[in-house]
């Protein structure tokens, strides 16, 4: 649950929980469900000092291209989601 990666596929973590509550508070108009502040420590915890997310694993199977940067390294796709989750939040 607290190993991101992206492309998603079929696992779920906080994050992808997270980002899902988020769009639907917004779209609900409600505020965050205080039940996630767990979720959110985990994303916080796994936020990098320069502000991105690394990419933890990489999923098994055949891609047609790669869409994001190998284990290890800040990935372009993780770090927008784990912003907007944390800024909805901390807004709130």
């Amino acid at each position: 649950m607290d190993r991101f990666a992206y492309p998603v596929r079929w696992t779920y973590t906080v994050l992808n929980a997270a980002e899902y509550f988020r769009q639907a508070a917004l779209l609900d108009g409600t505020a965050p469900d205080p039940r996630m502040v767990e979720a959110i420590e985990l994303i916080r915890a796994a936020r990098q000092p320069d502000g991105t997310w690394l990419q933890a694993r990489r999923h098994p199977g055949r891609v047609w291209f790669e869409v994001d940067v190998p284990v290890g390294e800040p990935s372009k796709w993780l770090t927008p989601y784990g912003t907007r989750v944390l800024a909805w939040w901390d807004a709130a």
